[in-house]
């Protein structure tokens, strides 16, 4: 019993067929940059040169600033989360509340250090510094938002010293009474 192939595998195997289907653009997008399109003709392949071809200095610049700004608005994508897990994890003094807190503020710090090395795929173009210089101002907005709630959420459960009971150690201890005579019957 031999099996017969389905007329779609013919098709594309017999080389009449194929040179007689003509491809039509679906739309007028420009090519990608570095697309070079390949023309069959008579078995020899040659390239055809586009304008879209290479990419101009105008165009590499626009999309450094675009990645620029994808990397400056990092920690704002992640605000809502952060703030929705540290209101959901309480403020009762266990450790994940503490864990969360903690992150909260160690992750920002970090990525303050090294935000020359965050930006570096984008820093070293003169023409478009000032443009990258905002979005960096941006990043560290957004870090110092992160590290907002971690500290207020380290508030919530007390753990900042931040009221004058949390201080009555240190307080000298004021006698009223120094000075006066009582006179007991």
């Amino acid at each position: 019993m031999t099996e017969q192939l389905p007329q779609w595998v013919l098709n594309l195997t017999d080389s009449k067929t194929t040179n007689s289907l003509k491809e039509e653009p679906k739309s007028k997008l420009p090519a990608p940059f570095g697309y070079k399109p390949v023309v069959i003709t008579g078995g020899k392949v040659k390239h055809k040169n586009s304008a879209n071809g290479t990419p101009s200095s105008q165009n590499i610049n626009q999309l450094q600033i675009q990645k620029a700004w994808q990397i400056a608005f990092g920690p704002a994508k992640s605000i809502p989360m952060n703030f929705v897990m540290s209101y959901m994890s309480g403020t009762s003094l266990q450790i994940i509340p503490i864990m969360t807190a903690l992150m909260l503020l160690s992750g920002p710090i970090k990525a303050l250090f090294t935000i020359l090395t965050t930006f570096k795929p984008v820093l070293g173009n003169k023409e478009i510094e000032p443009q990258v210089r905002v979005a960096m101002f941006v990043f560290i907005l957004g870090q110092g938002a992160l590290m907002y709630i971690g500290i207020r959420k380290l508030n919530q459960m007390g753990v900042i010293p931040n009221t004058a009971s949390d201080w009555l150690v240190w307080e000298k201890l004021i006698d009223y009474n120094r000075g006066i005579e009582s006179y007991t019957f």
